[in-house]
């Protein structure tokens, strides 16, 4: 038998509220599903918005880099670059194009010239997983023309949320003209290296090619001056001759020590039991000028006897040169605790000037600017120098009020 729903709801009550109750919470259901539809479509529209400005930013970011830039997706292919790189590779690849892997470059050469194929670029590596990221490599591109340049690559993999890579980008800048520069300098030290060791190495043969001559010269003179007959006006002569060989003869050795220092590498030390004091005395002795010596305590180490004396000599005959005329030098020598010995030397006279002051070590370089007297060629401070250093022992120097004061420590090392 068939009924009529309709009829039947108006005859039961309580069906029809029912089915009123049934469409309203079908239409309730179904607003809310166009609502939660809507809202959706908006957070989509929304989220492709800001993926459309992430996408623009990204874009001007690669367009306003002061540098190369480019990037690569998960397969090598290039996916974006900026003109930065279009004029390093001198080429402009086709974005997308699969036969365009790793690099737009023409070609890649490593660093020391040889060949780097693309598939083993750095890029390559880092999207490969074999390097993590690459930083300041220098790789050489030649482009099309043939032409080529240096640059430095630095490469960060890109990944998505769960960590996977999905591409990398790098940022490359040209430094051929760093290169060039470089390579320029370092030849120009090599050619300056080796024109020193020339010249020192010429001074040297220089050196002990005139020593035996300018002796045969003094011990002629010298021989003419002990013939009883030799009138006053001759041996006047031979006096000057004898005093210009052995200024000449001082010139030579310090020549022939100063190229022993620089190619022999310091001055070899034959180090014995010795007394500063004796030295001291010994030296100063040599010399006709008015010196006061003062020595106070034990002053007995293992030195170099000679190499002490020569240090001394040269440090007494620099201060009696530069002493104000009537003044005295001064030369004492003490002991600084148990291992230290201090030598010093003190004139008075026109200062050191302060810009050449720490340059008085230094060869070739006067501790004043008026040239010398005594025909030294400005080696004697700089082999006194040495000579300390080579005993482990510092010299120094300073000047002020009218005063010169060096000098000189020495460890005793018994």
């Amino acid at each position: 038998m068939v009924t009529n729903r309709s009829q039947d709801t108006h005859e039961d009550p309580a069906a029809a509220q029912k089915l009123i109750v049934d469409q309203r919470e079908a239409n309730e259901r179904m607003v809310a599903v166009a609502i939660h539809a809507q809202e959706l479509t908006e957070q989509a529209e929304a989220a492709r918005a800001r993926a459309e400005e992430s996408e623009d930013r990204y874009r001007t970011l690669f367009d306003l880099a002061p540098v190369a830039v480019y990037s690569c997706d998960r397969a090598g292919v290039i996916q974006r670059f900026n003109q930065h790189a279009v004029e390093l590779w001198g080429r402009r690849p086709e974005a997308g194009d699969t036969d365009e892997r790793f690099c737009g470059s023409f070609k890649m050469f490593r660093a020391d010239g040889s060949l780097m194929p693309h598939e083993q670029c750095p890029m390559a590596e880092v999207i490969g997983g074999k390097l993590s990221k690459v930083i300041d490599a220098e790789v050489v591109i030649e482009r099309p023309d043939g032409s080529r340049v240096t640059v430095v690559v630095n490469i960060r993999p890109l990944k998505n949320r769960r960590g996977d890579v999905t591409g990398a980008i790098n940022c490359f800048y040209d430094i051929t003209e760093r290169k060039r520069i470089e390579s320029q300098t370092a030849d120009s030290l090599n050619r300056e290296r080796e024109l020193a060791e020339f010249r020192e190495m010429f001074i040297g043969m220089l050196g002990h090619d005139l020593r035996n001559p300018v002796a045969s010269i003094i011990m002629s003179a010298a021989g003419l001056l002990r013939h009883d007959e030799l009138g006053p006006q001759d041996a006047e002569r031979a006096s000057i001759i004898i005093r210009g060989g052995q200024r000449m003869h001082r010139m030579i050795t310090q020549l022939l020590e100063f190229t022993r220092a620089r190619l022999g590498g310091g001055f070899p030390i034959d180090a014995r039991r010795a007394d500063l004091g004796e030295i001291c005395r010994d030296v100063t002795e040599e010399f006709d000028a008015s010196i006061d010596l003062e020595v106070e305590g034990d002053l007995t180490g293992r030195w170099d006897v000679d190499r002490l004396a020569q240090l001394l000599s040269n440090l007494v005959g620099n201060a009696v040169e530069y002493a104000r005329p009537g003044t005295t030098v001064i030369v004492k020598a003490y002991a600084q605790g148990p291992e230290v010995i201090v030598l010093e030397i003190v004139n008075q006279g026109n200062p050191i000037l302060a810009d050449v002051l720490p340059f008085i070590f230094q060869p070739f370089r006067r501790a004043h600017r008026e040239p010398s007297a005594t025909g030294h060629l400005g080696l004697g401070l700089y082999i006194a120098h040495q000579i300390a250093l080579a005993h482990g022992g510092t010299l120094d120097a300073r000047s002020a009020d009218g005063t010169t004061t060096f000098t000189t420590r020495l460890p005793r090392r018994l």
